[in-house]
């Protein structure tokens, strides 16, 4: 039981990080601590697609692919107990989203953006939760 609700806490950190008042806008209408249904109702990737699920552990994610050329390539939503807490997307050079700063760091979020030869992999992740915590902590390592 012990176990349970330690795990329970540490997903309510996870959420109220991901939702906190410092987080980053919306990426394609999406932000950190969704759920699937409103991650699917309100990506907007600007082309129409399909989504396929898939198991991570004790985890799950919500891989889209586009229907036709459009300006995202692909996007993998990623989910702890049910909240989004990690976007990866590669899009074309040229979208809104694929300019900014290399790293954005805020206390509740990293989104980093990095060329790749298919055009811009953008990755953002909820710092708090602990399936990517050493994946944050790598991610600011190298871009520092």
């Amino acid at each position: 039981m012990r176990r349970e609700t330690t795990a329970l806490l540490g997903a309510l950190g996870c959420l109220a990080s991901a939702c906190g008042s410092s987080a980053p806008e919306p990426v394609l209408g999406v932000r950190l601590g969704m759920t699937p249904a409103q991650v699917r109702e309100r990506f907007a990737p600007g082309i129409s697609g399909t989504y396929r699920s898939e198991a991570m552990d004790e985890d799950f994610a919500l891989v889209w692919e586009p229907e036709g050329d459009g300006p995202v390539r692909e996007a993998r939503h990623e989910f702890h107990l049910g909240q989004l807490v990690a976007l990866r997307l590669t899009v074309d050079d040229g979208a809104d989203v694929a300019s900014g700063d290399p790293m954005q760091l805020t206390d509740v979020s990293l989104l980093t953006r990095e060329p790749t030869e298919d055009g811009v992999r953008i990755t953002w992740l909820a710092r708090s939760c602990p399936t990517h915590a050493d994946e944050v902590r790598r991610r600011i390592r190298d871009h520092r």
